[in-house]
C-alpha cells in the first residue's frame, strides 16, 4: 500500500496578504486538509471514524520550508 497522498486546495482571496501571496500561517492550514486526505485515501476512514473508535492522532512538531509563493486561485498540490 502506498503511504503517500495528494490534495489540491483552491487558495482563496481571504487566505492572501496585501501582495497577494498565501499568508504563511495559512500554509499548515493547507497541510491539515491534506493530512485528512490521507486518512480517508491510506488510512481508509475519515478523522471523524477514527475518534469514534478511540483514536486520536497528536501533531508533535511541524515545520516549513517556502519554496515559492503560492498565489490567489492557485491550485498547490499538497502530499502527505
Amino acid at each position: 500500500m502506498a503511504m503517500r497522498s495528494e490534495a489540491l486546495i483552491r487558495v482563496r482571496y481571504a487566505e492572501t496578504d496585501q501582495f497577494g501571496v498565501v499568508y504563511f500561517g495559512n500554509y499548515f492550514t493547507y497541510f491539515e486538509v491534506s493530512r485528512g486526505e490521507f486518512f480517508r485515501k491510506v488510512v481508509g476512514m475519515s478523522y471523524r471514524e477514527a475518534e469514534e473508535r478511540g483514536l486520536f492522532f497528536v501533531v508533535a512538531e511541524a515545520c516549513c520550508r517556502y519554496l515559492r509563493p503560492a498565489r490567489y486561485d492557485d491550485l498547490p498540490r499538497i502530499e502527505t
